[in-house]
């Protein structure tokens, strides 16, 4: 993902956020005082807090855990 523009919130409008995602990339937003359920086959509510302070991780089959991209 990489953001185009990004414009600040005023007081008549909201954040604008121009972003440009990869083919297979999906773009979603969570608001931290909600709960969202998670999809199969997991099937649990947790909320967005822990959603947005998540970080992407990768397979490493040298020492057969996740690791940090």
């Amino acid at each position: 993902m990489k953001v185009i523009k990004d414009e600040i919130a005023t007081l008549k409008r909201r954040r604008r956020i121009t972003v440009e995602i990869d083919h297979g990339e999906t773009l979603m937003a969570f608001k931290d005082g909600c709960h969202y359920e998670l999809g199969d086959p997991l099937d649990e509510i947790v909320a967005g807090h822990f959603i947005t302070n998540s970080q992407r991780v990768v397979w490493c089959s040298l020492e057969q855990g996740w690791v940090v991209a």
